[in-house]
Formats: structure tokens, sequence, C-alpha cells
């Protein structure tokens, strides 16, 4: 599922999530995927702690593949298209990659062509290999 409007305040994740296709509760989980182009230092995992049981076994199954470097986990947040779901209660986490090798994030200069794509295998082996333990 693609949204617009992120930037503007969450605009097209919102209307979906007063206006489903389907039913929210049909969705196990929700994985957004912003931010994903360095991964040098791993990925961060926002809602890591609201949802211990499914973030552990992320790390588990990057502790048994050594596929990233890290995957670390973060509380709460409100900036990206994860978050009308989980207030709708729909079982929703973030995943950002990390790393200082792409530092014009947010930036006038913050140009596709600029993204060094660091770990982006890696992470698509992650999450395609993890939603398969699900």
């Amino acid at each position: 599922m693609a949204f617009s409007g992120e930037e503007a305040g969450l605009l097209g994740s919102f209307y979906y999530v007063n206006n489903p296709l389907f039913p929210l509760n049909n969705i196990k989980l929700l994985l957004n995927l912003d931010m994903v182009g360095t991964g040098s230092d791993g990925i961060k995992v926002v809602n890591g702690t609201q949802f211990p049981d499914i973030f552990n076994k992320m790390k588990d199954f990057n502790d048994k593949n050594h596929l990233l470097t890290t995957v670390s986990s973060r509380g709460t947040s409100a900036n990206s298209d994860h978050y009308p779901f989980y207030n709708k209660g729909v079982t929703a986490m973030f995943i950002y990659t990390m790393g200082k090798e792409h530092t014009e994030y947010h930036t006038p200069e913050d140009k596709s062509e600029k993204l060094p794509f660091t770990a982006y295998n890696e992470l698509f082996r992650f999450i395609t290999g993890f939603l398969k333990t699900l």
C-alpha cells in the first residue's frame, strides 16, 4: 500500500484508516518502510517496545541469519504512515535504516540519486524472510 501526503501531516494514511477498503482488524502486521536508503548501522524499529514479542522475533531472525548490523527498537512515534494504523489499534511498526553515509535526509539536497542503499538487499531479505516466520 502506498500513501501520499506524509510530509503534510500523514494525510493519505489517516484518510485510509478512516475509509478502509477492508476491515483494519484483518491486518496481521503493518510494516512501514520510510528512510531506508542507508543501513551501515542497521535498522531501528519504531514501536518495537510496544510489540516486544514481534520485535524479539525480528531480532532473533536477524541474529540467526546475520543480515543487518543491528536491529534495535524504540518507542512510539507519530511521524510516519504507520501511526494512524497504530492509533486505530493495528499492530504497526516503522522500520528505518541507520548510517551516516547519507547526510542529506530532509534537506534540499535529499535526492534519490544520492541514496547509497547500503543495506537495501539485506533489508529486503530480512523483511521477506521474517514475514515468512509469522
